[in-house]
C-alpha cells in the first residue's frame, strides 16, 4: 500500500483544483510571495510573482486553448519541502496539437507553494503551440 505524504497530497490537491476549472481554489495553496518560472520564448514565458500573477498565467493556459489544455499527472516525487511532478500536457488550438511531457518542481514551506520551476522536454514545441497567444 502506497501512502501519500503531506507534500504529495498538497500537490495532488493543487492539480485537482486546476482541473476543476476553479482557479481561485489554487489561491489557498500559494504563498503570498510565490514565484512561477515558465521557460521559453512564447508570450507565456516569464517569471510570475504573487498568486494573482500565477493565477493569471494559469488562466491564460485555459483561455488560450479554448479550455482544451489538460494535465495528466504521471508521477509525483516528494520529500520535505519539495515535490516534482512529471506530467503530460495536451491541448488543441488553431489547428495545432500540444502533447508534451513536463517536469514541474515545487518548493513548499509551511503548507504553501513558494516557488515553481517548469522544465519542458520539448520547449520549442511548447513555444510553437502558443504562437499568437
Amino acid at each position: 500500500m502506497v501512502v501519500e505524504d503531506a507534500y504529495e497530497s498538497l500537490i495532488r490537491r493543487t492539480y485537482q483544483d486546476f482541473e476543476s476549472g476553479d482557479l481561485d481554489l489554487l489561491n489557498v495553496v500559494m504563498a503570498e510571495d510565490v514565484i512561477w518560472h515558465e521557460p521559453g520564448r512564447s508570450s507565456l514565458a516569464g517569471r510570475y510573482k504573487g498568486p494573482e500573477a500565477v493565477l493569471g498565467f494559469l488562466g491564460r493556459l485555459k483561455a488560450g486553448s479554448n479550455g482544451t489544455f489538460k494535465i495528466e499527472v504521471l508521477d509525483v516525487l516528494s520529500k520535505p519541502e519539495r515535490a516534482v511532478v512529471l506530467q503530460r500536457e495536451t491541448a488543441t488550438r488553431n489547428g495545432r496539437e500540444l502533447d508534451v511531457v513536463v517536469a514541474v518542481e515545487y518548493e513548499i514551506h509551511h503548507g504553501k507553494i513558494t516557488e515553481v520551476n517548469v522544465y519542458q522536454a520539448d520547449a520549442y514545441g511548447f513555444d510553437e503551440f502558443w504562437v499568437d497567444s
